[in-house]
């Protein structure tokens, strides 16, 4: 008879940007679905070692399967087999267990965006036809919340991220334009010297630099894709990240979107 050992991932409600577990071994295979999976997937609370847990308050699942019982979840890890999507219809992604920052295969997928609103929009407006909940930082209420607090609060339960690399910015852009204001015969003389300007190149906006590494990090090179426009600069040293470029809609990445949401585990249903 196989035994399943859970390991339940949830919200610390005095610290919700934080995240803890709570490991439940050698279940049968009825004791896990009538005690947690059915609670779960309909929204009832259920409890676990006397704590009563809120569906909301879950941030992801593992869940593996073994011969015989084992006394430690690592040890059912080493030699059991991952049956998570068996048992909640999704793949959850494989990465380091931490108590900072768990990563999920949820249907939120966060978009990190520029100063250029069209391309945001147009992914949104994709994702949700395909059956994702878009996640756009800007358009979560701030709460008190610094921005640093407000993105690891919105990121607990992100599936994916899609980082959407527009020309925003360019080197020295912020210079420039200080120079110009306080003496106008700076723009005259740049626009007389378009070998100078050449050699500037357009690029993202420093925080969508910033938060793509932070992606990175929190779910793994494999779930975030990059849309880039034009012949904006790309990060060199970010190696296993997907770049789709586009020139003027992100329509035009369509295909290898879908491509990388599928191999992602997502079942795509068009």
């Amino acid at each position: 008879m196989p035994f399943y050992s859970v390991r339940l991932i949830y919200i610390v409600q005095r610290h919700p940007q934080v995240t803890d577990y709570m490991d439940k071994m050698n279940l049968t295979k009825s004791e896990l679905v009538k005690g947690i999976i059915e609670p779960y997937l309909k929204g009832i609370k259920f409890e676990v070692y006397n704590k009563v847990v809120d569906p909301s308050e879950v941030a992801g699942f593992e869940i593996y399967e073994t011969d015989d019982t084992r006394d430690d979840f690592e040890d059912a890890v080493e030699f059991g087999d991952d049956v998570a999507e068996e048992f909640l219809g999704v793949s959850i992604n494989k990465t380091r267990r931490t108590q900072k920052s768990v990563a999920v295969g949820s249907k939120n997928v966060f978009i990190v965006h520029g100063r250029d609103d069209k391309p945001k929009l147009e992914l949104a407006r994709m994702l949700a036809k395909l059956g994702f909940d878009a996640i756009i930082l800007s358009e979560q209420p701030d709460k008190g919340r610094t921005i640093i607090e407000k993105l690891e609060q919105e990121t607990l339960d992100i599936g994916f991220a899609f980082v959407i690399l527009t020309p925003d910015d360019i080197g020295f852009q912020d210079l420039i334009q200080e120079l110009s204001k306080q003496y106008p015969i700076v723009s005259e003389f740049l626009k007389n010297r378009p070998l100078i300007t050449s050699v500037l190149r357009p690029r993202a906006r420093q925080n969508v630099i910033l938060e793509l590494g932070y992606f990175v990090g929190k779910i793994g090179r494999d779930r975030v894709c990059c849309l880039y426009k034009g012949d904006v600069e790309l990060p060199s040293d970010i190696h296993g990240v997907l770049f789709k470029k586009f020139e003027k809609s992100v329509e035009e990445c369509y295909k290898g979107i879908l491509e990388e949401l599928k191999a992602a585990g997502y079942e795509i249903k068009l």
